[in-house]
């Protein structure tokens, strides 16, 4: 941690960077989590870039895509077998959606989850542009593979108000936050022969301090107070996952127990 964050830290003393209600809604959809799934998903080892579950090349092909897919439904627990993955332009969302008559879940520009009414396989369809980044592709997988587990096997309605936002902390609860987290705003440079620039993205439900503190609750639900995994967030998050967890471990002012996974806190 930075020396002037350590300072100011001392100085303004432990701090929640989220609003009481949605420190509130983290706490209570983490506890809800568990009583649907139990302690296993957030028992096992966290999803990270150097996961040997994850490929080691990539070469930007929709093979390359429905490889990633095959891996990571392993890791969010959903059986391949009841997935169809397509692949689609941004012009030809509506044209796939007609194709597909059913409900419908959208992860920002990235992909669809679509349910048919009338098929007995659920469809993932990405953007044909995500296989360029697949660090993103991977979160927006693991956000479709959570609409699965909520939608698909109906532990929460499809006008749920919060569904897009629990299908991101469910990301986080099944340990693949790193990655969602990290996908959520990202700067990126252009340039042409003239002109030079830079552009914003946002991906996912959840803001940057949100993600922060459900990491937090994660890594506390693990009985991590610094967790070696954090190194792999970007600067942002680490800044709001470090500060809610000095909170967490200063004033213990949380539904969420200290190492609640049923066995001898992680190192």
């Amino acid at each position: 941690m930075p020396i002037f964050h350590q300072l100011v830290r001392r100085l303004r003393g432990p701090r929640c960077h989220v609003t009481p209600e949605q420190k509130t809604w983290v706490e209570g959809r983490m506890l809800w989590l568990r009583e649907q799934f139990g302690p296993e998903p957030i028992r096992r080892p966290p999803l990270e870039p150097t996961s040997q579950l994850l490929p080691r090349k990539w070469d930007r092909s929709p093979e390359a895509g429905a490889d990633l897919l095959q891996r990571l439904c392993q890791f969010m627990l959903v059986a391949p077998a009841r997935l169809q993955l397509d692949y689609y332009s941004h012009h030809e969302t509506h044209d796939l959606l007609r194709a597909f008559a059913g409900e419908t879940n959208r992860s920002g520009p990235a992909g669809l989850f679509i349910h048919p009414k009338d098929r007995e396989k659920l469809v993932i369809a990405l953007e044909e542009s995500g296989l360029v980044q697949p660090a993103n592709l991977t979160a927006t997988i693991c956000h479709e593979l959570g609409h699965v587990h909520l939608l698909a096997d109906r532990r929460i309605e499809h006008d749920t108000a919060d569904s897009e936002p629990l299908t991101d902390l469910l990301t986080v609860f099944f340990g693949a936050g790193i990655f969602t987290a990290n996908s959520a705003f990202q700067f990126g440079q252009w340039q042409s022969h003239s002109h030079q620039g830079w552009r914003a993205s946002r991906q996912g439900y959840l803001s940057e301090e949100l993600y922060g503190y459900a990491l937090a609750c994660y890594a506390w639900y693990r009985g991590e107070s610094k967790p070696g995994w954090a190194r792999h967030l970007r600067a942002n998050i680490l800044y709001y996952l470090d500060d809610s967890l000095h909170f967490l471990s200063t004033t213990h002012e949380s539904k969420i127990p200290f190492n609640a996974v049923g066995q001898t806190a992680f190192a």
